[in-house]
């Protein structure tokens, strides 16, 4: 009889169990009773309050000197975009493994996304096919730190800034990673983060635009409240916007974990790195590559290049299995390329965009790398790297589990 726990065998990683998230602390609670007693409901008001005192520190953790609270990460990314620039029909380059609303929050804005090829060695935007991409219409391009594992900003700044374009840091997944000791979010011109309730930093909803650039910030700032400045008490509007606030609820809720935040994303890094590396050992999956620039990861998920034939069973197999044996944050990421959506069909996307201008013939488009790390990709939570290592070391006796009895699967 199999030993597998999807053959009705005894689970390798049963304990995972304990690493649940989000975990609730009795501050949290009392920090969010406490808002509510003193009637900070609304996410306004002097800079002692909970939001302004996220703001600035979650801001100086990444190394960036401004941060504005929004209602979510893909507002973030809307807000970030319309701030610096990007108008009805320019092209934004995005790559094409991400999450949707990377590209979607391209549609809000009335912009045209240009899906870019990946790293066949990191899964992250290659630097190469994104300045390929560039056009006279192209205005920005949005890096996404896909997993928390971050994209090579040696590459993509320099290639920016030949060509004049806005920089977006996509660090939904990168709550707490640097790039040569400078923090996610600081390196571009806008840094978004997401707080929905599966990131390292939780509120169930929210996120947050970094920048270090004043008039970038106030512009931020505008378009977040109304038009109105931060601070102001009068009804005075300055440019026409729309509520895109934080509320108070929330934001005592993430000053209140912030206070355990460096500590679980150094965690997080330590056993990110020893994990990656022992499951690097099991022939059939294989790390993305070290790299001594990513200073500190802090991880939403590992991502893991999976090989059927040298594994000895598919993907799907693999992750149903390893399932089985406990390890519920494992999965395929997202397992096809953004362009494959039928959200850009063109009949979907042209009534979204501005008369005239033109649809990319997305459902022809073919970008090898990003096909290939969709088809192969396997994603392992970040909730199994806090502690002392538990957690991961659990992860990789399932896995050494399902590989031993592998034939079990086929």
């Amino acid at each position: 009889m199999s030993k597998l726990a999807i053959h009705s065998g005894p689970q390798a990683a049963e304990g995972l169990r304990e690493f649940a998230w989000p975990k609730l602390r009795p501050e949290d609670e009392a920090a969010v009773l406490k808002a509510l007693r003193d009637n900070y409901w609304g996410g306004i008001g002097d800079e002692n309050l909970p939001n302004t005192l996220f703001e600035k520190g979650f801001a100086e953790y990444h190394d960036a000197r401004y941060g504005v609270a929004v209602a979510n990460g893909t507002v973030s990314l809307e807000l970030s975009l319309r701030a610096g620039g990007v108008r009805p029909g320019d092209e934004v380059l995005v790559p094409a493994i991400t999450f949707v609303a990377t590209a979607s929050a391209i549609v809000s804005v009335g912009a045209v996304p240009v899906f870019v090829d990946v790293d066949p060695r990191t899964a992250q935007i290659d630097a190469v096919a994104l300045e390929a991409a560039v056009t006279p219409r192209t205005r920005a391009v949005i890096a996404v730190h896909y997993g928390g594992y971050m994209a090579d900003m040696d590459a993509v700044l320099p290639a920016a800034m030949r060509h004049h374009l806005l920089v977006v840091e996509d660090c939904a997944h990168a709550q707490g990673s640097a790039w040569r000791g400078k923090g996610a979010g600081s390196l571009g011109h806008f840094g978004s983060f997401s707080f929905q309730h599966s990131k390292s930093l939780v509120a169930g909803e929210g996120g947050i635009v970094l920048t270090d650039d004043e008039a970038l910030f106030e512009k931020v700032a505008l378009m977040r409240n109304i038009g109105r400045r931060t601070g102001q008490a009068s009804y005075d509007h300055y440019i026409s916007a729309s509520n895109c606030r934080m509320g108070g609820l929330q934001g005592a809720l993430l000053l209140s974990q912030f206070s355990r935040f460096s500590q679980q994303a150094e965690e997080r890094h330590r056993n990110g790195l020893w994990l990656e590396g022992e499951l690097d050992n099991i022939p059939g999956l294989s790390r993305q590559p070290a790299d001594e620039r990513l200073t500190r990861r802090g991880c939403y998920f590992l991502v893991l290049n999976f090989d059927a034939e040298a594994f000895g069973c598919s993907r799907d197999r693999f992750i149903s299995a390893m399932q089985a044996e406990g390890v519920g944050w494992v999965g395929a990421g997202y397992a096809r390329p953004l362009y494959r959506e039928p959200a850009f069909l063109p009949d979907n996307l042209k009534p979204l965009l501005p008369p005239g201008i033109p649809v990319p013939d997305y459902p022809s488009l073919r970008l090898p790398h990003s096909e290939k790390w969709a088809a192969c990709q396997v994603t392992i939570g970040h909730p199994y790297l806090l502690g002392d290592g538990a957690g991961a070391r659990l992860v990789l006796e399932a896995a050494r589990k399902v590989k031993e009895c592998v034939k079990d699967l086929q």
